[in-house]
């Protein structure tokens, strides 16, 4: 049983300098491990991923059965991949880490959203990476996951943005990979443009700020033909906030889609 100590719950928050919003010189009971998670998540919320895969590899030391540990170890190595979004060899350096820690999570508790969320993202992320016979396999694992996670957390958005990719990666195919899915299943996966908007429509009204559902929005409208709607949501990409290198990549992104119109 791990052993309850008195802590300043301030010493969790000051690596962001937000402690003063929080707590207002009050003493707090966190034990080691909850002080952990407390920090880790302040020092994600601050795109400090080193930081945070440390704290969390230190709680998997004191708990290492514990799924909420599991699957943001796993959310920890897509945010490492996600620096490189388009460099698949960079990225088999995280994900199949990433496929392994959301496995851990699902084993122990196989209604947790999380885990089910970075399974299906990881697990995507593999079938890309290794062509197409693979990307069409997984697709079926990541589709049927990605449903389990909106079921049992339909708020976080990212869950429908996930939703939203593989509708428009699947209708995204090329012919010689249709033919590849026709020789591996009888039935193809089903998907459409018109469901992947539907999606990313979904996830932006639950975070009006993330970027990467105004350009896939836009990537929508673009093979509805309705270029007028593409614009507008491109122009929006670009002239939102970026905070992070992913989101000043996916700014370029909306940049090039734009200027293709």
């Amino acid at each position: 049983m791990r052993r309850s100590v008195s802590i300043l719950f301030i010493l969790s928050l000051t690596i962001v300098g937000v402690a003063q919003d929080v707590i207002e010189d009050t003493e707090v009971l966190v034990d080691p491990f909850t002080g952990l998670l407390l920090q880790a998540e302040v020092a994600h919320d601050a795109k400090d991923y080193e930081a945070t895969m440390s704290l969390l590899k230190s709680a998997e030391q004191l708990d290492g059965q514990n799924e909420e540990v599991m699957w943001k170890i796993s959310r920890g190595y897509f945010d490492f991949a996600d620096r490189k979004p388009n460099d698949l060899e960079y990225k088999k350096k995280y994900i199949y880490d990433g496929r392994t820690y959301a496995e851990k999570a699902l084993a122990l508790n196989d209604k947790s959203a999380g885990g089910h969320k970075w399974y299906a993202i990881h697990h995507g992320q593999i079938g890309e990476a290794e062509g197409t016979e693979q990307k069409i396999k997984n697709s079926y694992g990541m589709r049927d996951h990605t449903m389990l996670a909106i079921k049992y957390d339909p708020t976080d958005a990212g869950n429908y943005h996930v939703m939203g990719r593989w509708h428009f990666a699947l209708s995204d195919l090329s012919w010689i990979e249709r033919q590849v899915a026709s020789l591996i299943y009888a039935t193809p996966p089903e998907a459409s443009f018109e469901e992947a908007l539907e999606f990313f429509k979904k996830a932006h009204d639950l975070d009006k700020k993330d970027i990467r559902n105004m350009l896939y929005i836009g990537y929508c409208y673009d093979e509805l033909d309705d270029e007028k709607a593409a614009a507008d949501w491109f122009n929006m990409a670009r002239n939102t906030n970026a905070t992070s290198e992913s989101d000043r990549g996916l700014q370029v992104e909306a940049k090039e889609a734009l200027d293709d119109l």
